[in-house]
C-alpha cells in the first residue's frame, strides 16, 4: 500500500516527525508571548501542510474506500497524539481547541488536495 521508495512517502514522514517532535519541547526559555494570538492560526496552518502531504502520498496510486478509511483514521489519531504529549509536556497546554483547529486544517488540507490536485498526479 504504501511505496517508502516514493519521496511523497518521506516527505510526509519527515514532516509528521517535525510535528510530533516539536510536541515534546517546553519552549519555556523562549519568549513566545505574542504567539499565542496566533496559537490557532499555527495549529491549523500545521495541520493542513499535514493534511495536504497525506492526500499527496494517498493519491500517487489508487486507492479504495479502505485505503481513504485508514488514512482518515489516522488523520483523526494523530491531532489526539499532538495534544497527548503538549498534556505532559511542562510548560505545555493542551486544548481543546487546538484539537479543533488541527482537525479542521488537516482535512481542509486533504479536502483541497483531493479537489485541485488528485488529477494531476496520475
Amino acid at each position: 500500500m504504501i511505496d517508502f521508495k516514493s519521496k511523497r512517502v518521506w516527505l510526509f514522514i519527515s514532516y509528521l516527525s517535525l510535528l510530533i517532535g516539536n510536541s515534546f519541547f517546553s519552549f519555556a526559555n523562549i519568549s513566545i508571548k505574542n504567539l499565542w494570538k496566533y496559537d490557532k492560526i499555527i495549529h491549523f496552518g500545521e495541520y493542513f501542510i499535514l493534511g495536504f502531504l497525506l492526500f499527496n502520498v494517498l493519491c500517487e496510486k489508487s486507492f479504495t474506500k479502505k485505503h481513504l478509511t485508514y488514512y482518515m483514521f489516522f488523520i483523526t489519531v494523530v491531532p489526539i497524539i499532538d495534544e497527548s504529549i503538549q498534556f505532559f509536556t511542562p510548560y505545555r497546554v493542551s486544548s481543546l481547541y487546538d484539537l479543533l483547529a488541527d482537525y479542521s486544517g488537516a482535512y481542509l488540507g486533504c479536502f483541497l488536495y483531493y479537489k485541485f490536485f488528485r488529477g494531476a498526479n496520475g
